[in-house]
């Protein structure tokens, strides 16, 4: 399908260089789980990626993931859990460098299907490696190493790819961060690695004593037990392709 001449291109910032940062949060119970945990990690990606100020107050967040939300329900309401994505866009003028930029708050929502209890089988995702820097940690346009990872993942009937780093460690995997437990003693990779700083990763980290290190395969070859842990789902079993 060929699309029509754009004329206002600069309209779209996010489409063309992923000058985005979202956040994927859960409702449920009338309420977004975690919401502060969000809230606080998306000021940080905003000055990081050094959005136009003012930013949003907690209030003004709420409020929008709410009628998001409220949405949502009217459009699903026999459905108790929602899958809500809020992004935050920078727009405006120019190319790589933006001129007289803004910010753009968008939402978007969607029911949650169920998962199933069974252990999730992943596999080692080979054809790119992700760097670790200051943008590595954040949730942004630049999705194309998980979605090429995921496509990998379902040509080998895998659930999810686990992701390297530039040092060969592994530091996620698709949608999620890892946790492995050996020995009596919960690891995960440190954000030092390249990880997504999932809010997930955050609330188990809080509940339990955790050592950061660099995870290698036989690590988790040889761990006792393995978990992905994100917003939606919190923390899932998983074990490595044969």
């Amino acid at each position: 399908m060929i699309l029509p001449l754009r004329t206002n291109h600069f309209m779209e910032r996010a489409n063309q260089y992923g000058d985005l940062l979202f956040e994927t949060m859960l409702f449920e119970g009338n309420e977004i789980r975690f919401a502060n945990f969000h809230f606080e990690r998306l000021i940080k990606g905003l000055e990081i990626l050094k959005m136009p100020k003012p930013f949003l107050s907690i209030e003004e967040f709420l409020e929008i993931a709410r009628q998001a939300a409220i949405f949502g329900l009217n459009q699903n309401p026999y459905e108790s859990k929602l899958r809500i994505r809020f992004t935050a866009k920078r727009n405006g003028l120019g190319n790589y460098l933006p001129i007289n930029p803004q910010i753009i708050y968008e939402t978007s929502v969607q029911p949650i299907l169920s998962k199933n209890n069974k252990f999730l089988t992943l596999g080692i995702y080979p054809e790119q490696v992700k760097a670790p820097g200051i943008l590595a940690n954040l949730k942004t346009g630049n999705a194309l190493i998980y979605i090429m990872s995921a496509i990998y993942a379902k040509e080998n009937n895998w659930d999810e790819a686990l992701i390297l780093n530039t040092f060969g460690n592994i530091i996620e995997s698709t949608s999620s961060n890892i946790f492995w437990f050996k020995n009596n003693q919960w690891y995960t990779p440190p954000l030092s690695e390249g990880c997504i700083e999932g809010v997930g990763r955050r609330v188990f980290m809080e509940s339990h004593p955790v050592i950061e290190m660099p995870c290698t395969l036989t690590d988790l070859q040889t761990a006792e037990q393995r978990l992905l842990t994100n917003a939606l789902f919190l923390h899932r079993e998983f074990i490595l392709n044969p």
